[in-house]
């Protein structure tokens, strides 16, 4: 379980998506003159309103995304072909401690690098460069947090050998704004506040790897009771430091995942104490597994904060 962090400085409801398209002409100034033209539609669905060359043109499907569910989807694609390149926003699903499904994340070889944007009004997370099993254009992801409802998704998505198109997508996205919603704070990570969750998780790391070393070392059962009792003690410690922490809006969610899931894993390890103490093979065995599913738990909270911008050392 790492612990440590620092700052990386460096999208909606569709019931009956209705959309609102009106072409509009636009210039591009050049040496005092009209140097090109380029005609523009406008989409409006649901409150999100985006601009887009007439080359792309909305269509009723887009090649899926293993593991991102993306509900009421809007497409478009260039010239309406969403097999190889196209733009997909929707809603994702809520509940999750990070925007990110996990599902989506753990089919990845590594974690998605997260980076703040702006948008036309509004800040976005965006994740570039996304491989993902068994989907083989190249993926960006935008995540758009709604306070007090579902993240809003914007996925771009080509073909390496339609790069161009990409970047067609990426300069659609840069037009992005919510009709109906305010971004009412900063989705900037927090570096004094990663600084407090880190100094709140040192303590427990130095006592989880003493436990862990002696157990793989099949050390004696006073041994294990005594290193797994000061671990409780640790992340008992943890949790109230984090529970006078205020954390970021942006990281609210993901600050009550991590509490929640050291305290589930505070409790594994005071069933393994106690396992210990009693000499219990069954009751040991069903402490370590309670254990494995704990700290599960901890590190897709951790996953939380890094795709957020918050990344582990």
């Amino acid at each position: 379980m790492q612990s440590h962090y620092y700052v990386n400085r460096s999208l909606l409801v569709f019931a009956s998506p209705v959309l609102v398209v009106v072409a509009i002409l636009g210039y591009v100034a050049g040496h005092g003159r009209a140097a090109s033209v380029e005609r523009t539609r406008t989409a409006l669905t649901a409150n999100v309103l985006l601009t887009y060359p007439v080359g792309w043109q909305p269509t009723a499907g887009a090649s899926e995304i293993p593991g991102l569910s993306i509900a009421h989807p809007f497409v478009m694609a260039p010239d309406g072909d969403a097999a190889r390149a196209g733009l997909v926003t929707g809603e994702l699903a809520g509940g999750e401690p990070s925007l990110l499904p996990m599902q989506f994340v753990d089919r990845m070889h590594e974690l998605p690098h997260a980076e703040v944007v702006y948008l036309l009004d509004i800040q976005a997370y965006r994740y570039s460069r996304l491989r993902i099993p068994g989907f083989d254009p190249m993926l960006t992801l935008y995540a758009i947090p709604s306070p007090g409802g579902n993240p809003t998704a914007v996925a771009c998505y080509a073909s390496a050998k339609l790069s161009a198109y990409m970047q067609t997508c990426e300069q659609i996205v840069d037009t992005l704004s919510l009709q109906s919603q305010t971004q009412s704070y900063d989705l900037t990570p927090d570096p004094r506040y990663a600084r407090q969750v880190s100094a709140s998780l040192e303590a427990v790391d130095v006592r989880r790897a003493a436990l862990r070393r002696e157990m793989s070392l099949r050390a004696a059962l006073p041994t294990i009771q005594r290193l797994a009792t000061s671990l409780v003690d640790g992340l008992a410690n943890a949790v109230a430091s984090l529970s006078t922490l205020q954390p970021p809006p942006a990281a609210g969610q993901a600050h009550a995942a991590l509490s929640e899931s050291l305290w589930q894993a505070r409790n594994a390890y005071k069933a393994l104490a106690a396992a210990a103490h009693a000499g219990s093979p069954s009751r040991y065995a069903a402490a370590r597994t309670r254990i494995y599913e704990a700290e599960a738990s901890v590190d897709a909270a951790l996953k939380s904060f890094a795709l957020l911008g918050y990344k582990q050392t």
